[in-house]
C-alpha cells in the first residue's frame, strides 16, 4: 500500500509538472499576446523598472522542452530572470520567474501592461501549505494560498484570493463572470469557497489551462529576459532547484541557508551566459497611469526647465487638490552632478492659462538654491526694517496681523522678487483674478490653506512698492544675479 498522503501533496500532484519545479511554477503569469511580442514587452518594462543592471538587460530565445526551458531561470534567486513561454492558446504567453519567494508580478502585469498598454493579464498561484513547526529550528515548509487576479483592456477585472491567516480567509472582488457559481463562496469554510478546481474552471473559461504540461510550449519555443552583470563580484546567493526546495516545498530536509552547489555551478550567476541581444537599460521611470492631462504634464515640464539649472520633472497629483495645493516641489541631491528637481501638479493648475502655468513654474523653481549657488532666501529675504515695511504696506491694506506663518509670507515675497529679478516676468492681474475665480475649498485642510497674506492680489500690491522695502537704505546686500 503506498503510503499516505498529506493535503499538501494531494494538491502539488494536481499542479504543473506535479509540483516538482516549485517554487517556480507557484505562481504563473499569463500576458495576452503572442510570445514574440510579450517578449518585447517585458524587456521594454524591464528597462524603465527599478531593475537597473549595470550590464543591462539580455534577451535569449531558447527551444526545448518545459522541463528545459525552466532550467533555463537557473539559478534561482540570484538576480533576476524572467522565462516567457509560448502557450497552446497563441494569444496568450506565460511568464515565470527565478524567485525562490513567493514574488508577484504586481508591477508588469497591472500597471505596465494593462493599465498603461491596455494588454490584459492574468496572475495565476496555487501554493500547498505545508509548514511544520521544528522544536529546534525555523519552520519548514510554506503558509499556501490560492489567488487569480485579472486585468483586461479598461484595468482590473477580477480577483479570488483564499489566504492563511491562521485560520484560512477568502475574498474576492470586481465583477464575477457568468461562468462562476458564485454561491459557493458563502460556504462555511473558506477552503470551500475556493478549491483548486474552480481555479482551474475559470482559467479554462479564460482560455487557459495553467496546471497541465502540454499546455505549454506546443513548438518548443521560449525567451529568457534577464538582468546582465558579472556574479562572480556579488555576495547574492544562487540556488539549485533542490536547494530552493529544501526546508520549503521539501520539509524532509531543513532549509539551505548557504547554497553551495548552487554558487559552485553557476559562478557567473546565469544559464545564459550569451544573450541574443543586449538591450540598456533607461532608468527608472515610475508608473503613471495614462490620464487626460499627460500632455499637459508635458507642457508643463517644459515650462520648468525653462528656469531650472538642475534635471526636472512633472507629475500629476490630484490628491493635492484635497490639501488646497495647486503645485508641490521635491528638491533631490545625492552628491555633486546628482541634484533634481521634482514638481507635483494639479488638474487645476495644467488646465490654467499659461500665464498661471508660466508664474507658477518659475516659483515651484526659484524657491531653491541655483547651480550659481544663488538663492532667493539669501538674496531677498527680508531683514527686521524690511519686514517692519512688508507689515506696514499689508496694515494699508488692512491684512495685518498675517492670517499665516510670517516666514511663509516673507520666504514667498522673497521668491517674488527673485523670479522679477532673473526673468521678465510679473504678477498680473491676469493671475490675481484666475486665483479669485477658484472654486470654495471642499475640505477643512484646503480651506485652512487658503489664506489672504499670500495671495496674489497683496503680494501684486507688494510688486507695484517694493521700492519701499528692497532698498539700499534697508538692504547693503550687494546682487549679481544671472538672468534668464
Amino acid at each position: 500500500m503506498p503510503p499516505r498522503q498529506s493535503p499538501a501533496q494531494k494538491l502539488a500532484a494536481k499542479l504543473l509538472l506535479g509540483g516538482e519545479w516549485a517554487p517556480v511554477t507557484n505562481r504563473i503569469g499569463f500576458v495576452k499576446r503572442p510570445v514574440d511580442q510579450a517578449a518585447v514587452e517585458w524587456r521594454k518594462w524591464v528597462q524603465r523598472s527599478n531593475h537597473q543592471a549595470r550590464d543591462g538587460i539580455g534577451v535569449t530565445e531558447h527551444q526545448g522542452t518545459l522541463t528545459e526551458l525552466l532550467s533555463k531561470l537557473l539559478p534561482l534567486g540570484y538576480g533576476k530572470r524572467w522565462l516567457l513561454l509560448e502557450t497552446a492558446n497563441p494569444e496568450w504567453t506565460a511568464v515565470m520567474q527565478n524567485s525562490i519567494r513567493d514574488e508577484h508580478f504586481h508591477h508588469p502585469l497591472r500597471h505596465h501592461l494593462s493599465e498603461a498598454k491596455g494588454i490584459p493579464t492574468i496572475e495565476v498561484n496555487d501554493e500547498p501549505k505545508n509548514m511544520k513547526r521544528m522544536a529546534t529550528e525555523m519552520a519548514r515548509g510554506r503558509w499556501g494560498g490560492r489567488d487569480l487576479t485579472v486585468y483586461d483592456e479598461a484595468g482590473f477585472r477580477r480577483s479570488l484570493s483564499l489566504y492563511h491567516s491562521e485560520p484560512w480567509k477568502f475574498s474576492h472582488g470586481g465583477e464575477p463572470y457568468d461562468f462562476e457559481n458564485v454561491e459557493q463562496y458563502s460556504a462555511p469554510r473558506p477552503l470551500d469557497s475556493f478549491p483548486h478546481e474552480t481555479l482551474v474552471n475559470i482559467c479554462r473559461n479564460l482560455g487557459l489551462d495553467p496546471f497541465e504540461e502540454d499546455f505549454y510550449v506546443p513548438n518548443g519555443r521560449a525567451f529568457i529576459v534577464e538582468l546582465l552583470f558579472e556574479g562572480k563580484s556579488s555576495d547574492e546567493k544562487k540556488y539549485t532547484l533542490a536547494e530552493a526546495r529544501a526546508g520549503r516545498e521539501d520539509i524532509s530536509v531543513p532549509r539551505v541557508e548557504d547554497p553551495v552547489i548552487g554558487n559552485a555551478l553557476y559562478p557567473s550567476g546565469s544559464a545564459n551566459p550569451n544573450p541574443d541581444e543586449v538591450f540598456p537599460v533607461t532608468g527608472f521611470e515610475p508608473y503613471t497611469k495614462p490620464t487626460p492631462w499627460d500632455q499637459a504634464v508635458k507642457e508643463f515640464e517644459e515650462c520648468l526647465k525653462r528656469y531650472s539649472s538642475y534635471p526636472v520633472r512633472a507629475s500629476l497629483s490630484e490628491g493635492l487638490e484635497e490639501l488646497g495645493i495647486l503645485a508641490s516641489p521635491t528638491h533631490a541631491s545625492g552628491g555633486t552632478g546628482s541634484t533634481s528637481i521634482s514638481v507635483r501638479a494639479t488638474p487645476t493648475l495644467l488646465e490654467s492659462p499659461l500665464a498661471v502655468r508660466e508664474y507658477t513654474a518659475a516659483f515651484m523653481i526659484l524657491q531653491w538654491r541655483r547651480a550659481d549657488d544663488s538663492s532667493a532666501y539669501e538674496s531677498f529675504y527680508p531683514n527686521r526694517k524690511q519686514m517692519a515695511a512688508i507689515r506696514r504696506i499689508y496694515k494699508e491694506q488692512g491684512l495685518y496681523p498675517f492670517d499665516v506663518d510670517p516666514n511663509g509670507v516673507y520666504f514667498n515675497l522673497a521668491v517674488d522678487k527673485m523670479i522679477r529679478t532673473v526673468t521678465r516676468l510679473r504678477l498680473t492681474k491676469e493671475l490675481v483674478e484666475w486665483e479669485a475665480s477658484l472654486p470654495a475649498p471642499v475640505t477643512e485642510e484646503a480651506a485652512a490653506r487658503r489664506n489672504r497674506s499670500c495671495a496674489w492680489d497683496i503680494r501684486m500690491h507688494i510688486q507695484e512698492h517694493e521700492d519701499q522695502i528692497w532698498n539700499s537704505e534697508l538692504d547693503d546686500r550687494v546682487h549679481t544675479l544671472s538672468t534668464i
